[in-house]
């Protein structure tokens, strides 16, 4: 019976070298590709993805465990040794044979080889995959699988760009983080690094930065930083957060003046600045009532507004009222408008001196006894355009640029700096005070100087003789 088994072993051995070893052509025939013959499971044969020669299976890429993150799209290949009665066929995790031509994970056959396809990958698709190949022939099986890891890119979901928290009470910056394997989160505050292990004021949530008894302190950008590292890849991302403390409003400053003037005929611009989050809506009211007509002009800004009269009577004189709200609270101030007296306008206005990029101005006005101290002259305003401006603005003085000199400011010295080398300009001048502007004077044409007449008459001598254009006797002599 030995001798029989011996025999047909000796048989079969030549007919199973030709149909398992035509690739590599010098295959021991006394090796197989399961060693025993026997079915291993979903691993079995040889699963490691190396090559063998006496392997019926290749997988191309043959590495054993694959990383790839989630949408990365990816193909594996399976080929045989042989085309000839061999059936082939993947399998996932599940042990379940994939079949499907279409699709985000599907197959595709070639001449001897069978394609995996994902064309995006999920965190589903992880785990061992198996190319199974059956021989019709003899019923002998193969196997070949690889491992495929599926990691998830960080990301921020849905984190809010700004959140809110209210003053006073305990708060939470939400940043939802989303990343397989789960990364490390840290935070910083305004740049700096909060240290949460150590703190009584911020413990770091699951799903955000807890925050104990917010303040306005508490109010800036926050930082969500996510970090991991794994023994086959590393990254990080970090999200910027701005947290605004929500409050009831209180005055942007202290300085606002609350009695003001201005004359018949004359415009004045009354202001109201507060703070608050949310931020505050600003309401205008004239003596108790609502403000309406052409003589008024109002102007917004989030934490600001601004009343523009233009007072065409005594009628517009009077107490203005400002009303800040939000959810948290309201404030009221009231600015009084007064009668003042038009200012005369500036009795001289000329050039006392150029420079390349400047022009000094004497401008001067009377004081009269007539006019209350508190109506007397506290500065001027100058307009200036360039000669080329003014004719390109059709003379619109609208577009001119503007310097106010005031007394307590700038002395009795008006320059009006920044401006071009060898250019003409025409300036206009008008004499300020609390009520107002006073009527412009006449237009009057300055010019600065160029680069070589800034020099003093010695300096352009000094360079004459220099370029040998005069002798120094000569100079001496001119002197």
């Amino acid at each position: 019976m030995d001798l029989l088994t011996l025999l047909l072993c000796f048989l079969l051995t030549p007919k199973y070298v030709a149909v398992w070893g035509q690739e590599s052509g010098n295959v021991n025939p006394n090796s197989s590709s399961n060693g025993s013959g026997k079915d291993n499971g979903a691993n079995g044969g040889n699963t490691s993805g190396n090559s063998n020669s006496n392997s019926l299976l290749k997988l191309r890429p043959s590495t054993p465990s694959i990383t790839h993150f989630v949408n990365d799209s990816f193909i594996i290949f399976c080929t045989t040794i042989t085309q000839k009665d061999i059936d082939i066929k993947w399998k996932d995790s599940s042990g379940a044979a994939r079949e499907n031509t279409k699709g985000r994970v599907h197959i595709e056959k070639k001449a001897g080889l069978l394609a995996l396809v994902f064309e995006h990958i999920a965190l589903a698709d992880k785990g061992n995959w198996t190319c199974e190949a059956l021989s019709k022939e003899t019923r002998k099986k193969e196997r070949k699988s690889f491992e495929l890891l599926v990691n998830q890119k960080i990301s921020f979901d849905s984190t809010e760009m700004v959140q809110s928290a209210r003053e006073g009470r305990d708060a939470t910056v939400y940043c939802l983080v989303k990343g397989d394997p789960s990364p490390e989160i840290s935070w910083l505050f305004n740049g700096e690094y909060i240290n949460t292990a150590n703190s009584s004021k911020h413990k770091k949530l699951s799903d955000g930065l807890f925050i104990k008894n917010v303040t306005q302190q508490d109010a800036g950008e926050y930082t969500c930083r996510a970090m991991r590292i794994t023994p086959t890849f590393s990254d990080s991302d970090q999200i910027t957060i701005l947290l605004r403390i929500q409050h009831k409003p209180h005055w942007f400053d202290n300085d606002t003046a609350l009695l003001q003037y201005s004359f018949v005929g004359g415009s004045v611009n009354i202001s109201c600045d507060a703070m608050g989050e949310p931020p505050p809506s600003f309401t205008w009211l004239h003596d108790g009532h609502g403000i309406s007509g052409s003589n008024y002009r109002w102007f917004y800004a989030d934490y600001g507004s601004t009343l523009q009269i233009h007072v065409r009577n005594d009628s517009h004189f009077g107490d203005y009222k400002c009303k800040v709200a939000n959810p948290l609270g309201i404030l009221e101030r009231i600015i009084k408008l007064r009668k003042g007296q038009k200012p005369i306008g500036p009795s001289r206005f000329q050039l006392k001196r150029a420079f390349t990029d400047g022009l000094e101005l004497d401008i001067r006005s009377v004081k009269f006894s007539s006019v209350p101290d508190n109506m007397q002259t506290i500065g001027y305003r100058v307009e200036y355009m360039s000669e080329n401006e003014f004719k390109y603005c059709a003379g619109n003085w609208s577009y001119a640029k503007r310097r106010d000199f005031l007394f307590h400011r700038d002395g009795r010295r008006f320059v009006v700096t920044r401006l071009q080398t060898n250019t003409t300009y025409l300036m206009r001048a008008a004499s300020l005070n609390l009520a107002g502007l006073s009527d412009w004077s006449s237009v009057k044409i300055f010019a600065t100087l160029t680069n070589l007449a800034s020099h003093t008459v010695a300096q352009n001598f000094i360079i004459i003789i220099a370029l040998g254009l005069i002798s120094s006797a000569s100079y001496t002599k001119y002197l």
